[in-house]
């Protein structure tokens, strides 16, 4: 595995952990713009053909995909 792919996992790591705590820690702003981090990442990671499906967990995941989808359907 590359360096850079290396680094784009672990950032991917940190994030998510940060997400976590900071929804464990009940402050759902801080846990939303990590989760804006996350997916900054995801997409990164999809442009260079970094494999990432193992890395998220499923609660992330779906909070990733709540999002989306309020961001699709904001005016």
């Amino acid at each position: 595995m590359s360096e850079f792919a290396s680094e784009l996992r672990r950032g991917i790591g940190e994030a998510q952990d940060a997400t976590i705590a900071a929804t464990a820690a009940g402050h759902p702003y801080e846990a939303y713009l990590h989760r804006v981090r996350l997916a900054e990442l995801l997409e990164l990671a999809a442009r260079h053909d970094v494999d990432t499906a193992a890395l998220v967990q499923p609660a992330v995941g779906a909070a990733l995909d709540e999002d989306r989808a309020a961001l699709e359907n904001s005016p």
